[in-house]
């Protein structure tokens, strides 16, 4: 799949959710107007896109089909769009009008009337091949055919979210969810990683953060380069100021912080939660933590040309942006720089992303978020910094004090899938 078809998609997308929003569309007796953007599951069927009402509970899956898809191809896109009514409240396929002079969306609409109505909670969106902004709903999907109610994957953010995981530690993540596929392990896999590689024992026997280090022996640093990797570096270093008393509570209150298998909130917990999330969303790992099959592919690119090779930096960069929907937003924010090119600053450019995404429901408005100057002060945060150590990103004079490095972005989707 090209930017081009990944544009596609997300044009078609972004016009579905906005005539759902408008209430110029519904479905399922008047259900639309409080759809939001969710991830998708990266287990097999995969779809497209997907939309979230929190209130319902009503989870919808999208197959997108490009004008440069066969016929067999579009019909094959029918049987995804069957395949994820597992895992979701209802389904629609999106397919453009015409393909290679064939009214492929008037075939289609023919199916769907003879074949597909009041059998199957299957829509129909046929597209303009010259304006695929331009979309129409087909053939809608008025009735569930079972009443169940479904979670959306993620936290209301349709992309990967990135919290600082340099890429080397990446890969060393990578490395135990191997081991735990290949049987080389009995425990979580996540839990090895944080016992062997991140915080072994001796950082509480010692009070010494550990300094984590990939599979060459080599220090990983954070993802400004600047310097090691530690977890627990502040924490222990304000405990070892401590005496006394202080100084025992603080450290009974770190070794349960640290604690694999502890029920509630915890640090381990957090941090697993934050990682794995990450690594689930990208599709590396499955649902269920296992490796996946574009996961083994990269652990193994990164174990044969080392995790800081060129070639693994880009394969990760092409999943991040494709897989983890980094492209997407990129998109976004690129019209929105030229947009106020001269006039506002990357911040204040965030700040209004924000806004607009909340109002089109690209991500899940939060009512306690205060509207003001400093209220998207993180919005984005880590996606930034890990563009900047991609490359992703460059310098430029005036405001925004940033643009898009589209010539390294073109070079990496443009490399063969793994």
């Amino acid at each position: 799949m090209s930017i081009n078809h990944h544009l596609l998609a997300k044009t078609t997308t972004d016009s579905i959710l906005a005539n759902f929003k408008s209430n110029q569309w519904s479905c399922c007796e008047n259900i639309g107007t409080d759809f939001y953007r969710v991830g998708t599951d990266s287990t097999f069927p995969s779809p497209d896109a997907a939309f979230y009402d929190s209130a319902k509970k009503l989870l919808v899956s999208f197959e997108f089909k490009p004008p440069t898809e066969t016929k067999r191809g579009i019909l094959t896109g029918l049987g995804q769009t069957i395949a994820y009514l597992n895992s979701c409240s209802l389904s629609y396929l999106i397919v453009p009008s015409k393909l290679e002079g064939f009214e492929m969306g008037e075939y289609m609409a023919d199916l769907f009337k003879s074949q597909i109505e009041e059998n199957l909670p299957i829509g129909l969106i046929v597209y303009e091949n010259d304006n695929p902004q331009n979309v129409s709903l087909i053939h809608n999907v008025n009735k569930l055919v079972k009443e169940k109610e479904y979670s959306s994957t993620g936290t209301g953010r349709f992309w990967a979210k990135h919290l600082d995981m340099p890429i080397p530690l990446f890969h060393l993540i990578l490395h135990c969810f191997y081991l735990k596929k290949t049987n080389q392990i009995d425990i979580d896999a996540f839990a090895y990683c944080w016992e062997r590689y991140l915080v072994p024992r001796k950082v509480l026997r010692a009070l010494k953060p550990n300094i984590v280090s990939d599979l060459q022996g080599e220090p990983i640093k954070t993802l400004s380069g600047i310097k090691n990797i530690l977890f627990l570096e502040k924490r222990i270093l304000s405990i070892n100021k401590l005496s006394g008393k202080d100084k025992i509570d603080q450290i009974k209150r770190l070794k349960q912080d640290v604690k694999i298998g502890y029920v509630g909130d915890n640090y381990y917990n957090s941090v697993k939660k934050n990682f794995v999330t990450f690594l689930k969303h990208i599709g590396v790992i499955d649902n269920v933590g296992s490796l996946t099959d574009i996961g083994f592919k990269i652990y193994h690119l990164g174990l044969v040309n080392g995790p800081r090779s060129k070639i693994f930096f880009d394969y990760f960069t092409q999943i991040v942006l494709l897989i983890g929907h980094h492209l997407e937003l990129i998109f976004d924010l690129d019209i929105m720089f030229n947009k106020y090119r001269g006039e506002k600053t990357v911040s204040e450019i965030r700040s209004i992303m924000l806004s607009e995404y909340e109002a089109k429901g690209m991500i899940k408005r939060n009512p306690n978020r205060q509207v003001g100057e400093n209220s998207s002060v993180s919005f984005l945060k880590y996606e930034f910094i890990l563009w900047n150590s991609l490359e992703l990103t460059t310098k430029t004079a005036g405001k925004p004090e940033l643009s898009f490095n589209w010539k390294k972005i073109t070079e990496v989707c443009s490399l063969p899938y793994l």
